[in-house]
């Protein structure tokens, strides 16, 4: 019974795409940099994403910084950001916050 609780359970958190930063810092540079600082604190139109997985809150809307909040940003947008929901594969999602937490 175990087992097979197991095994279901890692075939559905087997599944989660891992992420290349070197891929994300591209799609970083092509999507996002418009808007957003990586390497320093200045903002943009949006604020800089510099330090980002060391802050407690996200500055747009007070959540507390996670995989989760993150992608829920990226996805949904709000404040002046555009969403990116369809924008995005999984695999380019898990490259971009691969990158981000390098920051």
């Amino acid at each position: 019974m175990y087992l097979i609780s197991g095994l279901a359970l890692f075939a559905v958190m087997g599944t989660a795409a891992v992420g290349d930063p070197a891929k994300g810092n591209e799609l970083f540079d092509e999507q996002c940099a418009q808007c957003h600082h990586a390497y320093t604190e200045e903002k943009k139109k949006g604020p800089s994403l510099k330090w980002l997985f060391i802050k407690e809150k996200l500055d747009s809307n007070g959540k507390p910084v996670s995989e989760a909040s993150v992608t829920e940003k990226i996805e949904k947008g709000g404040n002046g950001m555009p969403p990116f929901k369809g924008s995005f594969s999984d695999q380019d999602k898990a490259d971009l916050l691969a990158f981000l937490k390098t920051l």
